[in-house]
């Protein structure tokens, strides 16, 4: 179930591993150049990183083999970024407004009042998003 991010009080990756089996990872044009030798997966004009034995093939234990050069979906996880949705999920971003809204399949998530660290974890989820920045720091274990 996705939520308004003003619904989220904290949130933490305690590399458990389960986003990186459990979720298909759709692919933005520049990774699917730069993973298509691993074979993928190909659903109505989109398309997925091919799992092994139903995980990521990037998947070392319970972390990441590719940090910083991992798809885009997998560092914003478990934010989902918007042009368009509930008011709750209204972050103003410098002059841009984006909806975002956190998946609750993580069991991390804590609900309430956003905490002000919170919030910076919305801001570098929009960073990188927008392309300000390429690695996360908060976002990640």
């Amino acid at each position: 179930m996705k939520v308004p991010w003003r619904r989220i009080h904290s949130w933490q990756c305690t590399a458990c591993g389960e986003c990186c089996k459990d979720f298909k990872v759709p692919l933005t044009f520049w990774e699917y150049l730069r993973f298509k030798k691993l074979g993928l997966v190909e659903e109505k004009r989109k398309y997925y990183l091919r799992k092994i034995n139903g995980r990521c093939p990037f998947q070392v234990g319970r972390f990441c083999g590719i940090q910083d050069s991992k798809p885009l979906v997998c560092k914003l996880f478990p934010f989902l970024i918007r042009d368009r949705g509930d008011d709750l999920a209204l972050f103003y971003y410098g002059d841009e407004e984006y909806y975002v809204y956190v998946d609750t399949y993580c069991k991390n998530i804590v609900f309430g009042k956003p905490t002000p660290r919170f919030r910076e974890m919305v801001k570098e989820a929009l960073d990188i998003y927008t392309g300000k920045k390429v690695s996360p720091r908060l976002l990640t274990c």
